[in-house]
């Protein structure tokens, strides 16, 4: 059975973080983002859904560098003012491990962005009837440089970020009521 759930934006965090100067790790998240995902628990290859990143709202509690990435020299915000991720299927890697395979675009560019997910817990939602409340952990990475991205500071010098941006997912979805037989009788 095919089930929608809803990522629940109170409790959700969509970080990432990457070396600075290939020596501190700088942090920051996404404050606006919206998705679903849906599919057939049964059948994890059923996997479809859509993430949407608003770019403006990226922080590092910095804002001298939050300025900065939200520039042309990284995501052209303006120009480019969503990140969206398209999950299109996964597979199962453990009891409660999960490798989704989707494509993220940035920047108008597209590429396939594999994420290692763990179900850490689920639960019947106490507020809403017949639905569910389930939390995911999401790990995976990226090159920037693949998404045009490029800015590297001074020439012949070590980049003031790395290539590399990890990326940390602490998620709550949340599914409605599903329609009963008796209601659809």
């Amino acid at each position: 059975m095919s089930e929608r759930y809803q990522l629940d934006p109170a409790h959700t965090v969509i970080g990432f973080k990457a070396k600075h100067l290939a020596v501190t790790t700088v942090r920051g998240s996404f404050q606006k983002f919206d998705g679903w995902v849906a599919g057939d628990r049964s059948n994890p290859a059923s996997l479809t859904g859509e993430v949407t990143v608003d770019i403006a709202s990226l922080t590092t509690n910095n804002e001298q560098r939050d300025g900065h990435l939200k520039s042309g020299d990284f995501f052209e915000a303006e120009g480019h003012p969503q990140a969206v991720y398209r999950p299109a299927r996964a597979e199962q890697t453990g009891t409660d491990t999960f490798k989704v395979y989707g494509d993220l675009t940035i920047r108008g560019v597209t590429k396939e962005l594999v994420l290692d997910v763990t179900l850490a817990d689920e639960m019947d939602h106490p507020f809403q009837p017949g639905g569910k409340i389930v939390s995911l952990e999401a790990t995976g990475s990226l090159n920037r440089k693949d998404f045009g991205l490029n800015w590297d500071g001074l020439a012949g010098t070590i980049p003031l970020a790395s290539n590399e941006i990890k990326l940390e997912i602490d998620t709550e979805l949340v599914s409605t009521a599903q329609p009963t037989e008796a209601a659809t009788a």
